[in-house]
């Protein structure tokens, strides 16, 4: 598979910015299989004024702007989404030819119906939301910090955003690892009669990975070579084989965040990288953000994140840190 040049034009331009903002990290979850060390707290009041400042800095020069929040769980400070987001929108109104959107990966236990109504007003409108199967395996994987299930809740906090008339997305992304198949039949039947017929709402089927947590070893993670058919058959259950409703097919290659020049993660701490995975690997530790917006960055460590498109690599544009010594 080739990328086109409006893609690579597009994945280039400077008229475009990505900014993906921890404001806790800390999370009122213990997935068994996660990497994150939760050391970093709340976004300070300097960060925040530099995201401000940075904001008010480079909207003028861009056409499009797309915050997304990540943690930890963005929701345990869900304060600070609401004020740079709203801050963020406000700007992008007295800026006509400015697209501005907003995406949140969150766990949706703190997701409330007056949360999520906060949030859709201030123009966080696109949902990444974790299930990991049916309540029994769920609850064995997504547990709160005290050890308790998660999967009613969050099912709860679900159909009420169907039953919503906001126009939001969400993307349901069902994590199955070799433990789970046999599960997965029948959970897809209950996604299909909940939300298949919902435009709103986008399942995607992701295999477990080994990200480098303390418990990878709990996880029977699913060969490569069989993701593909795997993930094919859940779809046709899904849409009960109906062809033009089996995943989309884009005619460029997978391209990461973290390998596009115009996307940066801010952690909570005012720390600049381009990854949400290798949160303390060095490669990944590029900058600081100062309070008055100005990015310092190391080039040095910036510069071998964008290998990929010296030759358009796919692989090491799937994941740019292959390409980084």
């Amino acid at each position: 598979m080739t990328i086109s040049m409006p893609y690579l034009a597009k994945l280039l331009s400077s008229k475009s910015q990505e900014l993906i903002l921890f404001p806790t990290e800390q999370c009122n979850f213990r997935c068994v299989y996660c990497y994150e060390d939760f050391k970093i707290g709340r976004m300070s009041k300097r960060t925040v004024d530099g995201i401000k400042a940075l904001l008010k800095q480079r909207i003028p020069e861009l056409s499009e702007l797309h915050l997304s929040w990540f943690g930890g769980e963005p929701l345990v400070a869900k304060d600070i989404v609401l004020d740079i987001s709203s801050y963020a929108t406000e700007l992008s109104e007295h800026h006509s030819d400015i697209s501005y959107f907003s995406s949140i990966t969150t766990n949706a236990y703190l997701l409330t119906p007056k949360v999520f109504v906060d949030l859709v007003s201030v123009g966080v409108k696109n949902f990444q939301i974790t299930l990991d199967g049916p309540d029994i395996i769920h609850n064995q994987r997504r547990l709160r910090a005290n050890g308790e299930g998660t999967f009613d809740r969050i099912w709860t906090h679900l159909t009420y955003m169907q039953e919503s008339n906001k126009q939001f997305n969400v993307t349901l992304r069902v994590h199955f690892d070799l433990k789970s198949i046999e599960y997965m039949q029948t959970f897809i039947d209950v996604l299909r009669n909940q939300f298949a017929d919902d435009t709103r709402f986008k399942i995607l089927f992701k295999p477990l990975e080994n990200l480098g947590g303390p418990n990878d070893h709990l996880i029977d993670v699913v060969p490569f070579a069989d993701r593909d058919k795997i993930i094919s058959t859940f779809y046709q259950r899904l849409y009960r084989n109906n062809q033009t409703k089996i995943r989309d097919n884009d005619v460029n290659p997978y391209v990461c965040y973290a390998a596009k020049p115009n996307s940066l993660t801010i952690r909570a701490n005012g720390s600049i990288g381009k990854c949400t995975v290798a949160l303390n690997d060095p490669r990944n530790q590029i900058g600081v953000l100062q309070s008055d917006g100005t990015l310092k960055i190391d080039n040095n460590r910036l510069n071998p994140w964008f290998n990929g498109f010296s030759n358009l690599d796919e692989n090491i544009l799937a994941c740019p840190l292959q390409g980084i010594d």
